[in-house]
């Protein structure tokens, strides 16, 4: 056999190989998410939950296929991106925030979800905690209470303050929440203006109107949107020289002036071992819903510095991250 024969041999060789490998991996367990991100800002969460499921042997590529399924920012392709998943024999779908869960409650009733939400129960996604019945099984972020702590925590940075802002996500906008804000309000004795959001493009319109009507803080709300596009929010809490108090650490460090909630680590290693026990055969309605039992307050002098904000010594003392 010449050389030139020898190379064509093996071309083709590796040509077979290829689609076998593809056949392969379409045959994996199918793990798909859904999000409300882009993959601009896929970041660090992706890599978190591909993280924390391969510590527990759940490897992608390797035995499974985790499959990120985006909505752009926008909460109206969720039951598109439900149905493809659906459609393909999705093994678990991890649901990340009320809009994907819903859509994916909407889809199947026998694919296992993992949704990751303000109050389970009250959505109707699951019956009880300790029971969560049908498909669905998940973690409760206890949003409302920790949405109501945030506004005392701001109150605090601005104990003078008289008028708050919060901005809310239209899509997932919950009564009792917003109702859980203005009992805190109340107690605190400050007047709030409550603005909604449906995408990133309303961005903009609703941090100008709270800073018109006078806010001199904002509690934004526990969302899957605000959150992915903290960047874009937080550049705009900055050229207005609004002070924030938002969910994650991740946010304190894209402009929001303060933080209180939990972990991502401790949110995306829930997800994972949620998951792990679905594809292992456990029953979502017979796994038990949790909640998250840390929680971590986070002051980003950057931002007090830039907006012109200084921090009570008792709040920086109550701290558990600086960012200088």
């Amino acid at each position: 056999m010449t050389r030139s024969t020898t190379a064509l041999a093996l071309a083709a060789s590796l040509c077979a190989v290829g689609p076998a490998f593809a056949q392969q991996a379409t045959r994996l367990p199918l793990v798909g998410v859904l999000r409300i991100n882009s993959v601009a800002n896929s970041e660090p969460t992706a890599t978190l939950l591909r993280d924390e499921l391969a510590a527990l042997g759940d490897v992608d590529g390797k035995n499974i296929r985790l499959d990120f399924r985006l909505a752009e920012g926008d909460t109206g392709r969720f039951p598109e991106l439900a149905e493809a998943l659906v459609g393909e024999k999705a093994s678990v779908i991890v649901a990340q925030g009320p809009a994907a869960a819903l859509a994916a409650q909407h889809a199947t009733r026998t694919i296992p979800i993992i949704a990751a939400g303000n109050d389970l129960v009250a959505l109707g996604l699951i019956e009880t905690m300790a029971h969560p019945g049908h498909n669905i099984t998940g973690v409760s972020l206890l949003i409302p209470e920790l949405d109501a702590k945030r506004l005392e925590v701001l109150k605090g940075i601005r104990p003078s303050a008289r008028r708050f802002g919060v901005l809310s996500d239209q899509a997932i906008s919950d009564p009792a929440g917003l109702q859980g804000i203005a009992d805190a309000a109340r107690a605190l004795g400050v007047e709030l203006r409550t603005v909604e959001v449906r995408g990133p493009a309303d961005f903009a319109s609703g941090i100008w109107s709270l800073r018109a009507e006078g806010a001199e803080g904002v509690n934004i709300v526990s969302s899957p949107l605000l959150f992915h596009f903290r960047d874009e929010l937080g550049a705009l809490l900055v050229a207005h020289k609004l002070p924030a108090i938002c969910e994650w650490a991740e946010m304190a460090a894209s402009a929001c002036l303060a933080s209180y909630g939990t972990t991502l680590r401790e949110l995306y290693a829930m997800e994972a071992a949620f998951t792990d026990k679905m594809l292992k055969g456990a029953s979502p309605a017979d796994t038990p819903a949790q909640q998250p039992t840390r929680f971590q307050l986070v002051i980003n002098l950057k931002v007090a510095r830039a907006i012109g904000i200084e921090i009570p010594p008792a709040i920086l003392a109550r701290a558990d991250e600086v960012i200088e």
